[in-house]
């Protein structure tokens, strides 16, 4: 009797544990795939404005990117990092990672995405004397972010970025900039490499 109680229990445990087993494989991948999605989108965000991602039946883990081949292709190193740091992890890990540009649709927002181009271009230009700019963000069209390579917080570093911002409110003054609206209310945060604020 105390045998067939023994065998009844470990019949049950194996059933159990089969149960617990199958039953981590019955989340559904779709489910997996879309949370991890979420996440890259979430880190890409972080950053970057006008992005989206999905991925495709070859594997392949596209961002879509808002702006011309120009702005596409100067963000696509950086981004590709950002997903694939997320990704490590994830049943997309083994993905490619592919760019696709993007349009806005309406005139509205057509005209927007012109004038943030334009707006990041000339700021792009005027910045290049500078050794340690490294990349602009423009979040919600009140927030200019620029990334430095500036590894330090110290007064020299400060300075440097205080210098940074002057020319940034330069350029948005300036004739250039003048078709554009709003540009004087931009909020605009100096990043070190670390990604602090130092200005």
């Amino acid at each position: 009797m105390l045998k067939k109680i023994w065998m009844i229990v470990a019949i049950l445990i194996v059933g159990i544990a089969l149960f617990v087993l199958l039953n981590k494989d019955l989340v559904p991948k779709e489910e997996l795939h879309t949370t991890t999605l979420a996440m890259v989108k979430e880190k890409l965000h972080e950053k970057y404005v006008g992005v989206d991602v999905k991925i495709t039946s070859k594997k392949e883990l596209v961002i879509q990117v808002v702006g011309d081949e120009q702005y596409v292709d100067s963000v696509k190193k950086d981004m590709a990092s950002i997903a694939k740091r997320v990704l490590q992890n994830t049943t997309l890990k083994d993905y490619t990672i592919v760019f696709e540009r993007w349009e806005f649709i309406n005139d509205e927002n057509k005209m927007i995405n012109k004038e943030l181009h334009h707006l990041t271009a000339t700021l792009m230009e005027g910045l290049k004397v500078y050794d340690i700019f490294e990349n602009i963000t423009i979040e919600n069209q009140s927030t200019i972010i620029i990334q430095t390579s500036i590894n330090s917080s110290d007064l020299e570093a400060q300075q440097l970025a205080m210098e940074v911002e002057r020319t940034v409110h330069d350029i948005l003054h300036s004739k250039e900039l003048n078709s554009l609206s709003n540009t004087i209310s931009y909020e605009i945060k100096i990043l070190n490499a670390k990604g602090k604020v130092i200005n």
